[in-house]
């Protein structure tokens, strides 16, 4: 979002007056194109903070959304679908602890496991526990 705030937040009368400066302009234009550039400057901060309302709304759906999907899953019959998610987090903890703590105890190397595996782990872990963390600031919120 950098470039976007750059852009938003002052960055374009900035990008224009480097621009307009380029070109010779008599002392008068300079002053009026400076003026308009400062009527301006509240309706691009208006538009900044507009935006980033709606990046905040736009992330709280996603969260809620995600936060849904594992509410579903819990809540259906099928005790697979339910208990899927925390599966496989134990089966990846069961993975580390042996590899990495019961593996060297018993002098065996550790095994070479590929990067993806704990790209999927973490991103598995941090979703679930971020959807939940969201699930109970949004009950803490509404008095439950």
């Amino acid at each position: 979002m950098p470039l976007l705030d750059q852009i938003l937040g002052g960055g374009v009368g900035q990008l224009f007056k480097d621009v307009v400066g380029t070109f010779k302009l008599s002392p008068e234009d300079k002053a009026k194109f400076q003026a308009t550039i400062d009527e301006n400057q509240t309706q691009v901060q208006l538009a900044q903070i507009a935006l980033e309302g709606k990046a905040q709304d736009a992330l709280a759906r996603e969260t809620e959304a995600a936060s849904a999907n594992i509410r579903a899953d819990a809540a259906t019959g099928d005790k697979f679908t339910s208990r899927a998610r925390p599966s496989f987090i134990y089966v990846m903890l069961g993975i580390l602890v042996a590899n990495y703590v019961v593996f060297p105890t018993i002098a065996k190397p550790p095994i070479a496991f590929p990067d993806a595996l704990f790209w999927l782990f973490g991103s598995c872990m941090l979703g679930y526990t971020g959807a939940r963390s969201w699930e109970k600031y949004a009950a803490f919120g509404q008095g439950k």
